[in-house]
């Protein structure tokens, strides 16, 4: 699949199958984590944390869970199998982190598109995460890290539509 292809497919799924991602896509996407550009190159800290199915998962889920208005309950993760959290330590006053997190989750979103499947960049309901300890705890962060982003994916039966190839934001070329 070529570049522009893949980014022309790439969207943020939220519906995911049950069906799990295999350890050789994992492979793929981490891989692909790490060759993001990030900040002056500093791999030291910054931190790729992988949870792949199983009770942690559902309990993360659990922990994100945001209720709505009618009272019925909307699950952050999708229904994804997999879900990566990136961590950092020493957080900088300019929060450069933050562009790293990016650098590195578009960097595995589009792995992900390439292997044809689905992703979405999770952000929002990370706050609620936080107020459980007991659960960063068992993500097993290294000491002085933090979650700033995270995300998920797996495969999906939603129906990929290409972006058109015009321009979507507004572009002043002087």
């Amino acid at each position: 699949m070529d570049f522009h292809h893949v980014v022309r497919n790439r969207f943020s799924c939220r519906s995911f199958r049950p069906e799990p991602v295999t350890e050789e896509e994992l492979k793929y996407i981490l891989e692909s984590g790490q060759m993001a550009p990030l900040a002056a190159g500093d791999v030291r800290t910054s931190h790729l944390t992988v949870v792949h199915g199983g009770q942690l998962m559902e309990e993360i889920r659990d922990a994100c869970m945001f209720t709505r208005k009618d009272g019925s309950h909307m699950d952050p993760l999708y229904g994804a199998s997999t879900i990566i959290f990136f961590s950092a330590a020493d957080i900088s006053e300019d929060h450069i982190e933050y562009a790293n997190a990016g650098c590195v989750i578009e960097n595995m979103c589009i792995a992900a598109t390439a292997l044809g499947l689905g992703s979405c960049y999770i952000w929002g309901c990370l706050r609620k995460l936080r107020r459980h300890p007991e659960l960063i705890q068992k993500l097993q962060l290294p000491d002085g890290f933090e979650i700033l982003s995270a995300f998920v994916c797996g495969h999906t039966d939603m129906e990929k539509q290409a972006k058109p190839e015009q321009d979507l934001l507004q572009i002043t070329r002087l």
